[in-house]
């Protein structure tokens, strides 16, 4: 009898508003990613793969629904628009068998929509809409988000990301003001670890995790951001003129 192939498992990260030539493998002269340069030197490395719509909310229904912008009926950034759609990426391996996790950003609507996964461990970074006095509580950003409502019964019920000073959009610079594995890069890494040491390890998994960074604010832990302290750019010799 011929035996049964196992399913594989498998891990989408993401991440948010990051230039496909932002890595060393790349060739960037500045940028260091040593973790992705290890995933990308030990497996397939696509620099020609192009997003089908640049920005983030059309972008994210394409990728889990494999429709086009034609058939999402999403062009451009919109908060606030149901997501109903028949089948999605997560919802189809939920029904293959999968224990589907997503952990970090989603950006959909109802904030909490599960879009086919089993669970959701959310943060979508600082989004306006989802502040507003208007907003049903269940819908508020500071209650329905996960790494928010942690954070705030961590550092206090006002902390929130924006105490650098920075909003969500600021070209400004300034390091992360707590302690460094409160910063929401590592939350989302930690939570993700977290789901792997729980998982059903009878089932195969598929586990998304979503960073908002290195969408704005720019406030990496003070650690990281020292390494580039004091460099200056030299746009006469940089591989890629059109950042300069």
């Amino acid at each position: 009898m011929e035996k049964r192939k196992t399913a594989p498992n498998l891990l989408l990260i993401m991440t948010d508003e990051m230039r496909g030539d932002c890595m060393g493998i790349a060739g960037h002269p500045d940028v260091k990613t040593p973790y992705l340069d290890s995933l990308a030197s030990n497996g397939i490395y696509y620099p020609n793969a192009y997003t089908a719509c640049p920005s983030c909310i059309p972008a994210r229904a394409e990728l889990l629904t494999g429709l086009s912008q034609r058939h999402t009926g999403r062009v451009g950034y919109e908060d606030g628009i149901e997501w109903n759609y028949e089948r999605t990426l997560p919802g189809e391996l939920t029904n293959a068998g999968y224990q589907t996790q997503c952990v970090g950003k989603m950006h959909v609507h109802p904030l909490r929509s599960l879009m086919g996964f089993q669970n959701v461990i959310l943060h979508d970074g600082t989004l306006q809409y989802y502040r507003g006095t208007d907003i049903p509580y269940s819908e508020n950003q500071m209650i329905a988000d996960d790494y928010f409502y942690w954070l705030k019964n961590k550092k206090g019920i006002s902390a929130d990301v924006t105490d650098t000073g920075l909003q969500c959009n600021s070209w400004v610079t300034r390091p992360w003001i707590y302690d460094e594995m409160s910063h929401p890069t590592n939350w989302v890494v930690t939570q993700s670890i977290d789901f792997l040491r729980r998982r059903d390890s009878r089932k195969p998994f598929f586990l998304m995790t979503s960073f908002v960074r290195p969408h704005a604010p720019y406030d990496a832990p003070e650690c990281y951001y020292n390494v580039f302290m004091g460099k200056v750019h030299d746009s006469q010799s940089c591989l890629y003129p059109s950042c300069c």
